[in-house]
């Protein structure tokens, strides 16, 4: 795999080769043209503004979560990076949507909050890395992380727990909601 090397501020240092076994490349995301040309929705990459109750600025009736969102950097970096969304980060957001058109339904003003928090299980063949960060974007109440096989073992439940809550028709079970209330980690502030 070749790649530029750049240093701190933002100045090719070389290119070179990297050797590996197995190597995946993922190019900048982008959004899409049809959301992107629309005036005064989108970054210049085409992801939607957002306040914090997850809805654009200029259109209020359009809502957006997930990887759709323009999250400003945490900081400056020489190559352009994008903030990470796990999927209990988007299942945050969508809660306080759903909340939001409720309210703006009703007649009242939306002011329900995400939380942001991420929980991840990232399975990485024979092994893996546990994440939770509170909230996902610095600056964190709690950041906490482990590596190991248990994590793929995890990941593996997980999935499996997944797939039968989804098929029952029960997104968020009332055990699984307090015991992540329990740890401090919820949805909604």
């Amino acid at each position: 795999m070749f790649v530029e090397q750049y240093d701190d501020s933002g100045h090719k240092i070389k290119e070179h080769e990297l050797e590996f076994k197995y190597s995946m490349m993922l190019p900048a995301f982008k959004g899409v043209d049809a959301v992107a040309n629309v005036e005064g929705l989108c970054n210049p990459r085409g992801f939607v503004f957002v306040d914090d109750h997850q809805c654009n600025p200029t259109y209020k009736n359009i809502y957006a979560a997930g990887v759709c969102i323009a999250i400003p950097p945490v900081e400056a970096t020489a190559v352009p990076t994008g903030a990470p969304k796990t999927g209990y980060m988007i299942e945050s957001m969508v809660t306080a949507i759903v909340h939001n058109i409720a309210d703006d339904l009703a007649g009242k003003e939306g002011t329900t909050l995400a939380t942001w928090n991420a929980i991840c299980l990232a399975d990485m063949g024979d092994t893996g890395a546990a994440f939770v960060a509170l909230p996902q974007i610095p600056p964190r109440n709690v950041a906490w992380f482990k590596k190991g096989k248990w994590v793929h073992m995890a990941k593996i439940a997980f999935e499996k727990y997944f797939i039968r809550k989804m098929k029952k028709g029960t997104s968020e079970p009332i055990y699984e909601k307090y015991i992540l209330k329990m740890l401090g980690i919820g949805k909604l502030k």
